[in-house]
């Protein structure tokens, strides 16, 4: 729960609580097994709930929560990689893999926060397709984590630009995989 506060938190004051993410004593392993991996079920669940709420096949239902766990478990791991091999020999600076991926477990919570919210959001209401930009609030998360990532100031506006459209970019990239592999979803 102290995490979802976390999240929550990060959209507000993300600059004051980038800062304070360190300085708690938190395992990694714990974090990814008590948070991260329990709310990729969550946003799967919720997926999964369309059956219920909307007229798709209990098939269909099944495969959107499969493939929503995927976009994010496996981009996860991706994006670990990825900002290692750009934070070292792009930005120069040797991150500890426990940040990096409290850094990228942190931004994709938030965007599986968002995701939940817009799918649910369209259980019960319409709403406009502005809806569906609302990941972009990445963007201020990101911008405010310079010092939490140590990210040279000459190099602010790379590290900006080029962690948003990662974190962005690499699941959906997932996602659309996984819909051109399972027939009929599209």
């Amino acid at each position: 729960m102290n995490d979802l506060k976390h999240l929550f938190l990060l959209l507000i004051f993300p600059e004051r609580t980038w800062q304070k993410t360190d300085k708690a004593p938190y395992a990694t392993q714990q974090f990814l097994n008590q948070f991260l991996f329990p709310l990729m079920g969550s946003v799967a669940g919720v997926y999964f709930l369309g059956y219920f709420f909307s007229d798709i096949s209990l098939s269909k239902a099944l495969q959107q929560a499969i493939i929503e766990f995927v976009k994010f478990f496996g981009g996860f791991y991706a994006l670990v990689y990825v900002m290692r091999l750009f934070s070292t020999y792009i930005l120069e600076v040797v991150q500890p893999e426990s940040r990096i991926k409290r850094f990228v477990g942190y931004n994709l919570g938030l965007y599986m926060l968002f995701d939940i919210c817009i799918q649910v959001f369209r259980f019960f209401c319409e709403v406009p397709s502005i809806i569906d930009f609302l990941p972009l609030l990445l963007v201020y998360v990101i911008w405010n984590s310079q010092k939490y990532m140590e990210v040279p100031e000459q190099k602010g506006i790379l590290y900006g630009i080029t962690t948003t459209i990662l974190l962005l970019a690499i699941p959906m990239t997932i996602q659309k995989v996984l819909y051109s592999l399972m027939p009929g979803l599209i």
